[in-house]
């Protein structure tokens, strides 16, 4: 029996290596030709509905775009959770357009969890090695935060 469980125990952290092999694997393999796409609309915040739709339909469309998407703003890492939120909204984002939107969508304003852009802010800051294991509760707060204070700035 204890041989039995000792193989299985060495199996499965086979199996584990190998999943992070093919991790690592399939991301290195996103190549892509900078010269070839136009991506440089990402880096500038958007200020308008318009665009929102634009880069929502892009980032459903457009894999690698949404791929470059996720690299860019992963090289955004702050010293915490707040400061990395803040860099990657400030980047994504006008004040003014966020000031229409709520985390869950109250006080009649747009939901943005809903958005894909959210889903890529979530998937660029699980790829920073120092936020690999947060929880989806510990990106809401200060994201929430930062949308709830954009009237103000």
């Amino acid at each position: 029996k204890y041989e039995i469980k000792n193989i299985q125990e060495r199996l499965d952290l086979i199996l584990n290596m190998q999943e992070k092999i093919l991790d690592k694997l399939i991301n290195n393999q996103t190549i892509i030709d900078y010269t070839e796409c136009n991506y440089e609309e990402i880096l500038t915040p958007m200020e308008s509905d318009e665009e929102l739709e634009k880069m929502e339909d892009k980032i459903k469309t457009d894999l690698a775009y949404r791929k470059t998407v996720v690299t860019e703003l992963s090289r955004l890492m702050g010293q915490n959770l707040s400061e990395t939120v803040r860099k990657i909204m400030q980047k994504l984002f006008n004040d003014n357009l966020l000031t229409f939107y709520s985390y869950i969508g109250f006080k009649g304003k747009k939901q943005f969890s809903t958005l894909q852009t959210c889903a890529v802010i979530f998937e660029s800051i699980r790829r920073m090695k120092k936020f690999t294991d947060i929880t989806n509760i510990e990106i809401e707060k200060p994201l929430k935060t930062w949308m709830a204070q954009a009237s103000a700035r």
